[in-house]
């Protein structure tokens, strides 16, 4: 059996010349140098030293040998370095909607990334259906979506609220002609636009307007900022998260008051419990304080102007 014993043996007569010096390096014998050399050509099935000349001469066997041992004591240096190290890498596969990622993930992943360099965060940006299957199926190891409470009713699962994203109907300025607060039933004769069945945003969405009588969208899509362009060109109406939106298109569109409003949706911190719990409880949290969904990232907030002296 192959040994790294047997390779550091064998580096050392290399770097020495001779099996003596390799013994007193080692503090043994030379005879048990001699005993680890030949366990390894019996391993290997080479033929390492050639003994007919004087001193430790490489084969070419010998050769081929040096630089492969080289590298396998060099891992092996790196492998037993691991329980010297103070605190070891944390990696956590993260997924979350675009929504986040128009919104304050930027500003998040830089000073979590100076806060926490222990934690590597692989960043996954996709629609919440599937987040949550890839979840679900051991891909990722924390997402956030948006969703009801009652959708992680499952033995070994967290969640944490992170954030209320008030929704609102939107359209295009002056698409609407009667004046609000308006009844939903006079909505009716306007074309829907919303995202596909992959958004759990849109499933939300849906059944509330479901409950209240009114279609689904006839035209979908899944890129938030598509749903947003077709609004603005005036294509149909949509549900879309109020105070982003707006921040991104003020002057072109308009938020539609109705009777009953829209409802606010949550976005939750969704993590399995088991032996990552605390690191995962803590990044929840981290998230959750992170969390603004009313601002793009790429748009700074308007400044507020300087108060007239008394």
């Amino acid at each position: 059996m192959l040994t790294l014993k047997q390779l550091d043996t064998f580096l050392q007569i290399v770097e020495l010349g001779t099996f003596e010096r390799a013994a007193q390096r080692l503090r043994t014998t030379p005879s048990t140098i001699s005993k680890r050399i030949a366990e390894l050509e019996d391993a290997t099935g080479l033929t390492l030293f050639d003994r007919s000349r004087r001193g430790a001469q490489l084969t070419d066997q010998g050769e081929r040998l040096l630089d492969h041992a080289i590298a396998t004591m060099e891992h092996a240096d790196r492998i037993l370095a691991l329980k010297r190290q103070p605190s070891r890498l944390h990696r956590v596969r993260l997924g979350l909607t675009d929504l986040s990622a128009l919104t304050w993930l930027p500003t998040f992943l830089e000073r979590f990334n100076q806060d926490r360099p222990d934690i590597r965060l692989e960043i996954c940006i996709d629609m919440s259906r599937t987040l949550f299957q890839q979840f679900q199926d051991g891909e990722l190891d924390i997402v956030v979506v948006p969703a009801s409470q009652n959708a992680f009713g499952q033995p070994g699962v967290e969640w944490q609220l992170i954030a209320e994203v008030d929704m609102a109907f939107v359209a295009k300025r002056g698409t609407l002609q009667t004046p609000t607060p308006v009844a939903l039933a006079d909505l009716r004769n306007y074309p829907l636009i919303g995202q596909g069945k992959r958004s759990g945003f849109a499933h939300e969405i849906n059944h509330w307007l479901h409950q209240h009588s009114l279609t689904a969208p006839t035209l979908t899509t899944d890129n938030l900022l598509a749903l947003v362009g077709l609004v603005s060109a005036g294509h149909g109406i949509s549900v879309l998260p109020s105070h982003c939106v707006m921040s991104l298109t003020s002057s072109q569109l308009e938020i539609i008051e109705t009777r009953p409003a829209l409802p606010s949706i949550g976005y939750y911190a969704v993590f399995h419990d088991g032996p990552r719990h605390k690191l995962l409880n803590a990044l929840a949290k981290a998230l959750a304080e992170a969390a603004d969904f009313t601002q793009p990232f790429f748009i700074p907030p308007a400044s507020t102007p300087p108060r007239s002296p008394p």
